[in-house]
């Protein structure tokens, strides 16, 4: 893969890392945000002015990702294995016969 796809995979990865923080802090409020942890609610207000973006370009540089607690997060190893499974089993039923007369 050539720099510049990396460049762009990555820059990809912290739009979306970018999206994923801002819609939570939209959900939650940065009033919210700013009570817990302990900053005003100016600070949190700044944040909007590009630090989200920056701190996304950090993470996705580190190789980082952003998801929400819910997500299940697996390995493409993992990932392929499932895939395999699930190829197998499809090849399997396909070959399987219809249904005996007597069923």
């Amino acid at each position: 893969m050539s720099t510049s796809q990396l460049n762009a995979e990555g820059d990809a990865t912290a739009r979306e890392t970018e999206t994923l923080i801002l819609q939570r802090v939209l959900s939650v409020g940065q009033k919210e945000i700013a009570r817990e942890t302990g900053l005003s609610e100016s600070t949190v207000s700044r944040w909007n002015d590009g630090e989200y973006a920056r701190w996304a370009q950090v993470l996705s540089f580190l190789g980082l990702r952003v998801v929400p607690q819910s997500a299940i997060v697996v390995t493409p190893a993992y990932l392929h294995s499932l895939e395999t499974l699930a190829e197998i089993g499809l090849k399997a039923e396909k070959k399987r016969p219809g249904p005996l007369g007597w069923d």
